[in-house]
C-alpha cells in the first residue's frame, strides 16, 4: 500500500485519457483513412481539450513530449549532412549550387525584412506600450545579456570547428558548410576518378535516414496531442500575470499569423506560382508541430518531408529549409524583437525619430543571421537588439512570459517562411515538379491507377498515376504518364527485376516485355519523405546501353 499511496490519481487519469486519444487517432488513420494534415490538426485540438478537462494538470505528459522532441532532433544533424552531400553530388553543378545558396539566403532575409517593416508599421501608430509601467529587474537582466554573443563571435560560430561537436550540437550552419565542402570535393575528384562508391554510400545512407525519419514522423499526431496539452497548460497558468501585457500578447499572435499565412501566401501565389491553400494544406503538419514544440530545428525533418508532397525539388528542400532554421526567422528575429522594442520605447516615453527606427530595423535584420532555431530564441534575439540600440535590457524581463507564449506562433511563422522560400527558390531554379503540385491540388494522395511503358517504343494508353514523391534524385514524378522510348533502344534497356519496390504502395514489374508501374489501392496515404524510397525521374523510361 505504501507504493500505491505515492501514485497520483490525476496523473493516472491523464495518462489513461491520453492512451484513449492515441487509440482514437490510430482508428481514424487506419479505418477512416483520415488525411495526415487533418489528423495532426485534430490532434492539436484533442490536446488542448485534454488540458482544459484536467485544468492544466498534465505535467506528467511532459515525458512523452520530450521523448518525441529528442527522437526527431537526433535525426536533424545526420539528415542535413547526408542530404546536402547527396543532393549536391547528384546535381553536380557548382553554378547551380551558388544559385540555390544565394537565392535561399536572399529570400530568407527578405521575409524577415517584411516582418520587421510590417511590425513597425503596425506597432508605432498603435503606440503599443504607452502608459505601461515596466519593472526594472537588473539581476535577471544579467542572465539575458549573458545569452547573447558579440558579432565577431556570431560570425566565428558560422564556421565548423569540430565536425563531431557540430553534429552532436545540431549546429546547422557549420554542418551545412562542412557538407557543402565535402560534396564539392566529391564532385571535383569525380572529374578525374571514379567516385561512384562514395556517391552511392551517401545516397543509400540518405535513404536509410529518411526511412528512420519516416518512422518518427508517423508519431507526430500522437506527439501533438501531448505537446498541445502541455503548451496549453503552460499558457493558461500564466494568464493572470499576463493581463497587463495583453496588448503585446495579442498583437504578437496576430502579426505572426499574418506573416505565416498572408505574407507567405502572397509570395507563394505571385512569386512561386503555387496555390497557397494547396501548399499550406501540405505543410500544415510541420506548422502544427512548430507551434507546439517552439523549435524550427525539431520541425526540420517534417518540413523537408512535407515539401516533397507539393513538388519542391529535393536539392532545394534539403538546402534551403535547414538554412531557414538559423537565418531569417521572421517570427523570432523579426516580429518579436521589433514589437518588444517599440513596446519598451513607448513605455519609457523615449522620442524615437524615423532615422532611429530605420537603424532599429537594420540591426534587427542583421541579428536574424545566426539565430538558433530552438525554444527561447525570440527573447535572446530581442536582447541582442536591445543591447545594440542601447535600450535597457532589464525591461525585457517582464516580457519573458509573453515571449514564451508568443514563441508558438513565432516558430510557426519561422517554419512557414523557410518552406515558402524553398518553394520560391525551387521555382526560380527550375527544380519545381509541376506534376506533384497538380496531384496535391487535386487531392490525390493514394495510388490507384497504373502506367504502362512499352520498351519497344510505343506508349500503352493508361491512366495517370498520382505519386506523392518529388522529381529528380528523390523520387518519381507525381504524374507519371506513359512516355515512348526512343526507337531501337527497346532491346538494350536495363532489365528490371519482377516486383522491384519503388516506393510504398508502388512497384515495378516486367510483364510480357512491358514495364508496368502498378499502384496498390491499399497503400498508406502518408506523404513520402523527400529522398526516400523513390527512383530517379530518368529511370522511369528505358535507357540505351
Amino acid at each position: 500500500m505504501g507504493a500505491l499511496s505515492n501514485i497520483d490519481p490525476t496523473a493516472v487519469a491523464v495518462w489513461a485519457s491520453a492512451v484513449v486519444l492515441f487509440v482514437l487517432i490510430a482508428v481514424l488513420r487506419a479505418v477512416f483513412k483520415l488525411n495526415f494534415s487533418l489528423l495532426t490538426v485534430l490532434a492539436l485540438g484533442l490536446g488542448i481539450a485534454l488540458s482544459l478537462v484536467f485544468d492544466g494538470q498534465v505535467d506528467s505528459l511532459n515525458l512523452l513530449g520530450n521523448i518525441y522532441i529528442n527522437l526527431i532532433t537526433a535525426l536533424v544533424a545526420p539528415l542535413i549532412f547526408v542530404s546536402i552531400i547527396s543532393s549536391i553530388t547528384y546535381v553536380g553543378s557548382l553554378k547551380k549550387l551558388r544559385s540555390i545558396g544565394l537565392r535561399s539566403v536572399g529570400w530568407l532575409l527578405l521575409t524577415n525584412l517584411i516582418a520587421i517593416v510590417m511590425t513597425l508599421g503596425v506597432a508605432i501608430p498603435l503606440h503599443i506600450g504607452s502608459g505601461v509601467k515596466l519593472v526594472d529587474d537588473e539581476s535577471t537582466a544579467g542572465f539575458l545579456t549573458s545569452q547573447t554573443a558579440p558579432l565577431d563571435q556570431v560570425i566565428l560560430n558560422f564556421f565548423p570547428k569540430n565536425i563531431v561537436g557540430d553534429l552532436s550540437g545540431n549546429r546547422v550552419v557549420p554542418i551545412i558548410i562542412t557538407a557543402t565542402v565535402l560534396a564539392i570535393a566529391i564532385v571535383s575528384v569525380g572529374r578525374q576518378k571514379d567516385v561512384s562508391i562514395v556517391k552511392r554510400f551517401f545516397e543509400q545512407t540518405k535513404d536509410v535516414i529518411y526511412k528512420a525519419v519516416g518512422y518518427v514522423v508517423e508519431l507526430t499526431p500522437y506527439a501533438v496531442v501531448v505537446l498541445g496539452a502541455t503548451s496549453t497548460a503552460a499558457t493558461t497558468s500564466k494568464a493572470d500575470a499576463l493581463l497587463a501585457l495583453l496588448s503585446i500578447l495579442v498583437l504578437g499572435f496576430v502579426l505572426n499569423i499574418i506573416q505565416a499565412f498572408v505574407v507567405n501566401g502572397l509570395l507563394l501565389k505571385f512569386v512561386a506560382h503555387v496555390p497557397p491553400l494547396t501548399f499550406f494544406k501540405a505543410v500544415l503538419p510541420a506548422q502544427t508541430t512548430a507551434f507546439t514544440t517552439q523549435s524550427s530545428v525539431a520541425t526540420l525533418p517534417l518540413s523537408i518531408r512535407q515539401l516533397g508532397t507539393v513538388g519542391v525539388g529535393a536539392d532545394v528542400a534539403n538546402f534551403t529549409t535547414p538554412i531557414g532554421t538559423t537565418i531569417g526567422m521572421p517570427g523570432c528575429a523579426g516580429v518579436w524583437p521589433m514589437l518588444s522594442a517599440v513596446f519598451t520605447i513607448n513605455a519609457l516615453g523615449l522620442g524615437y525619430s524615423p532615422v532611429s527606427y530605420v537603424a532599429l530595423a537594420v540591426i534587427g535584420l542583421l541579428s536574424s543571421i545566426g539565430t538558433a532555431g530552438v525554444p527561447g530564441t525570440a527573447i535572446v534575439t530581442a536582447t541582442t537588439v536591445f543591447t545594440a540600440v542601447g535600450l535597457p535590457v532589464q525591461l525585457l524581463v517582464p516580457l519573458v512570459p509573453v515571449s514564451n507564449i508568443v514563441g508558438m506562433p513565432s516558430t510557426m511563422a519561422n517554419v512557414s517562411a523557410a518552406v515558402t522560400c524553398a518553394a520560391i527558390v525551387s521555382r526560380q531554379t527550375g527544380e519545381f515538379d509541376e506534376g506533384v503540385l497538380d496531384s496535391a491540388r487535386a487531392g490525390r494522395h493514394r495510388h490507384r491507377a497504373g502506367v504502362v511503358v512499352s520498351p519497344a517504343g510505343g506508349a500503352v494508353a493508361s491512366p495517370v498515376v498520382p505519386v506523392a514523391a518529388p522529381l529528380g534524385a528523390v523520387g518519381v514524378a507525381a504524374s507519371v504518364v506513359a512516355s515512348p522510348v526512343a526507337a531501337g533502344v527497346g532491346a538494350a534497356h536495363k532489365p528490371v527485376q519482377p516486383g522491384f519496390a519503388v516506393t510504398p504502395g508502388l512497384s515495378l514489374t516486367l510483364h510480357q516485355s512491358t514495364l508496368r508501374v502498378q499502384a496498390d489501392d491499399d497503400a498508406d496515404d502518408a506523404p513520402v519523405p523527400v529522398g526516400a524510397c523513390g527512383i530517379s525521374a530518368h529511370a522511369a523510361t528505358a535507357k540505351a546501353a
